[in-house]
Parts: structure tokens; sequence; C-alpha cells
């Protein structure tokens, strides 16, 4: 396999003697390779980690979290909360958008309004619903009155603030003006380019390429090409990528948390002991091991187990014999053929996420589950899954940092369009303490009330957990000074050093 790849590397290598360089005329830009380009540049509507990591640099919120995910102040020096249903913030001074705009109250009251605007159909607006009214108290205060309390409302307001007359236009995917470190200058089908508004960001251009395949990107890193790529990389590269020289590789834990994804309405898998066999009929380890060398940590549940909000649950391990009695049980016996039924199974184009597909339907059908596997461009595959349309997927949840999460995926009233409960799962007692969480008063009650809601979702196996991928961050020459965090975030490019 080793040399295969060490072949394969060289071949094209070879092809591509004539880019070994680095262009004069991308001395000061830092190039940055993503496996999927951003959908949106809009903050009203970004719920993919590409737009979400690249809008980091474009925009600010009233609030951001620090790297133990506790709230910090960011358009807001300060708050206040005098009323369990109101909420006061006091904007800094100073701050302008990219078009030199003036920050103001008004901005962040239109940005909120258009999320809750139901004629928008913003896929954060759930995230809100607690909002009863917003107004401005003159240029520097917001106001926010809620109709319930909301123990997460600090943490989603961390979405990006637009000035107030594109706040109340439709969808701008493609054009945005920020508060942030960094403006949107070019944006085309293979790349998006950033350039510098405040002079405290270290880098003075920021591009960001589409390069799918991940020999490719690693190719282009050796090259000079591109100076950094982080994640989406398959394990089995990393020995011939620290075998490079001019290359740093950092690799850490991640909050970024893989499942399968199951349809509850699915006339089969609504039965829980075709979800439970399918769990039981993974191999997690072996897939670590033979996938990802070891890299990632088991999973049970969205939360890492050092989050303030999570709780110890039981191993899923892996058993052949209960898996099969389970399906047995469920009237799905073989057939002649050996095959008990068929199930289709999406997943991206994405060549790690092919081979995870391929190996996780081996190990089903080696308990008869014939799959299909259907893998589509990464766009026509998240537009399915966001609107549920599917019987199986696999998926990640990227830089969770609150439990209001389990909201979120699990609450009967979030299922697509509304939130992203998109296996349609349906409990009025998970719902219930879902709701008695978002008005929990201090966060011991908070975490209690989560235990009940991991516990439940472990048992109907909404999911099935996989595990937390690593963070591997790779670096080419020109650049130092990148720390990995454990959401995957990217804002650490900004503070980089850039040897021209």
């Amino acid at each position: 396999m080793g040399e295969i790849l060490r072949l394969l590397l060289v071949v094209l290598g070879c092809l591509s003697l004539m880019s070994c360089q680095a262009s004069e005329s991308d001395r000061d830009v830092l190039r940055v390779g993503l496996a999927q380009m951003p959908i949106t540049m809009d903050p009203r509507f970004a719920t993919d980690a590409a737009s979400v990591r690249v809008q980091d640099f474009v925009h600010r919120g009233l609030l951001q979290l620090d790297d133990q995910f506790q709230v910090q102040g960011d358009l807001a020096e300060r708050w206040e909360n005098p009323e369990p249903l109101l909420w006061r913030f006091h904007l800094k001074s100073g701050v302008s958008f990219s078009d030199g705009s003036r920050l103001t109250a008004a901005d962040v009251v239109a940005t909120l309004n258009a999320v809750l605007d139901p004629k928008l159909t913003s896929p954060l607006k759930a995230s809100f619903a607690a909002i009863d009214s917003l107004s401005a108290e003159g240029d520097a205060v917001v106001v926010i009155r809620l109709k319930k309390q909301d123990a997460s409302l600090l943490t989603r307001l961390n979405l990006g603030i637009l000035p107030q007359a594109l706040a109340n236009a439709p969808h701008q995917a493609r054009t945005t003006v920020g508060c942030g470190a960094y403006k949107l200058q070019v944006w085309t089908e293979s790349q998006l380019i950033l350039q510098r508004v405040n002079p405290q960001a270290s880098v003075n251009s920021i591009r960001f390429s589409g390069v799918k395949d991940p020999v490719t990107r690693i190719l282009k890193l050796t090259r000079g090409e591109l100076d950094f790529v982080q994640n989406d990389l398959p394990p089995h590269l990393l020995p011939y990528i620290k075998e490079q020289k001019e290359l740093t590789v950092q690799t850490s834990p991640s909050t970024t948390f893989s499942y399968i994804g199951l349809n509850m309405q699915d006339e089969k898998l609504k039965d829980i002991r075709i979800r439970r066999a399918l769990a039981l009929a993974l191999d997690r380890p072996k897939l670590v091991r033979a996938l990802f060398a070891d890299l990632p940590v088991l999973a049970e549940t969205v939360l890492t187990t050092t989050h303030w909000a999570s709780t110890k649950l039981s191993v899923t391990a892996f058993d052949k014999v209960q898996a099969e009695k389970l399906l047995d049980e469920a009237g799905y016996k073989r057939g002649e053929d050996g095959v008990r039924f068929t199930i289709n199974y999406r997943t991206s184009t994405d060549p790690t996420r092919l081979r995870l597909a391929t190996a996780i339907a081996a190990m089903w059908e080696d308990v008869g589950v014939n799959v299909s596997i259907e893998s589509l461009e990464w766009g026509g595959f998240y537009a399915r899954i966001k609107r549920g349309d599917f019987q199986v997927f696999s998926l990640a949840w990227v830089g969770i940092t609150d439990p209001d999460i389990y909201r979120w995926i699990l609450h009967s009233e979030m299922w697509p369009p509304k939130g992203a409960n998109r296996g349609r799962y349906e409990n009025p007692e998970v719902d219930q303490w879902l709701d008695l969480a978002a008005a929990a008063d201090t966060q011991v009650e908070r975490k209690q009330i989560y235990a009940r809601v991991q516990q439940r979702m472990h048992d109907d196996m909404v999911y099935i957990p996989l595990w937390f991928d690593p963070v591997i961050a790779v670096s080419g020459p020109r650049i130092t000074g990148f720390k990995p965090m454990p959401d995957g975030n990217l804002r650490g490019l900004m503070d980089v050093q850039l040897q021209k």
C-alpha cells in the first residue's frame, strides 16, 4: 500500500513540475486548501462547516466563545440580565464594517430580526425562537426580550452581524459585508479570496481553494501551491506527509462527532431492533485502526467526555451474534441468497467518506443487510440530508460547544426544514426535558436534565455513534505559529507568520 501510494505521488508530482514554485503574485497570500468550498457567506444561512469556518474571518457577533467554550464579548463590551426575560447588550465603540460604515445597534437588531422572519426561511430561525422582540436604545445598546428563558441564548449570539441594508435583503450567498478582520474580495467556483481590513491581522490576504482529492491537496502543499490544509485527510497519508521535511503536521483531539444518521420514519428503521442491530454489527475499533490510523476517539454521544454537560454512557460494543438475533426477531430472516433486506446509504464523493461507507456496508452485509451506496457531490448530498431525504447517511457535527445541540437534533419541533432533527425522531418526554433544560436557572440543573436526554438518545439509537475525529493540520514551510483548535476553527490563521 505504501509503495503504491509513493509511486502515485511521484507520478502526479512529475506531471506538475511546472507548478513547483509559488508565483510572485502569491508572496503576500496565505493559500488554504479546502475539501469543500463554502456554500454561503451569509451568516443567516450558514450551517455547513466550510461556510462557518470561512465566515469567521469576515463576520463578528455580539459574543464569541473562547478556547474553553466560555462566553466572551466580541462586538458587545458588556451585557446585563436585569430581569429573567430581558437582556441588554452595550456595543463597543468605533467598530466599522468593511465598507466603512459604522456598526450600530440597528444593524444587530436588523440581523436578528431577519433570522426570525419566516419569509426569509433562515435555517437558524428555530435557534432564536425564544426571542420575543428586539430593539435599539440609541446607537450603542441592543435590547432583547424573551418569550421564555433560554439558557443557551448567549452561545448563539456569535451570529455574524450584517449592515442593516443587507440584513433586510434576501439571501446573499456570494456577496457580503461584515465587520471582521477580512472582507470578501473574489469568489469563483474554485477559489475565494479575502482581503485584510484590520491591520492587527498578520496576513494580508487569504485564498481558499477547493481541492476535493486529499492526495492532490498534499501534492499542492509539497509543491508550494498551498500553504495549509486541515482535516479531510485520510490518515494513511500521514506517513508520507511526515517524511516531507518541509511540512509540519499537528494532530490533536477534537469536538467533531462522526455518526450515522437514521430515518426514524422509514418502514424498517423505525424498528429499534433494526437500528440497534446495525449499530452492533459495526466493529468501530477495527474501522478506526484500518481507516484512520487509530487517531479518532470512540464516541457514544455528541458531547466529548470533557464537556461540562456530558454524561457517562455504556459502550456500543461490536456483537455480530446479537445483531443477527435482533434482525431475526424483527422479522427479517436471511433469504436463500443470504440477504435480509436492502438499505440505501447516502454519502458524499469525498474519498475518505466513500471508504468509510464501503467499510460500513461490508460489515452490514456480513449480517445479511445489503447496502446500496449512493455518493453525491457535496451540495446535492447535503441538500438531501438537510431536508430528511435519506434512509441512512454518515456525517459529522462540527464545533459543538453548547448542549442545546440536543434540542436542535432531537426535539420534535426541529424536523426539517425548521431544525436539524433530520431523522424525524419524536419522543414527547424528551421534548419536555429539552424544554426544561432551555429554561433551567443553573448549570447543575441543566447537566442533570441533559444526562437524561443523552441516555434516552443512546437507548433509542437515534444516531449510530462513531467517534470524535482528530484535528489534523498540515502547514507548508511559509507559515509558522498555527495552533489547531478542538472545534476545528481556522481563526488562528489570522495570526500566523507568513514567510514571503
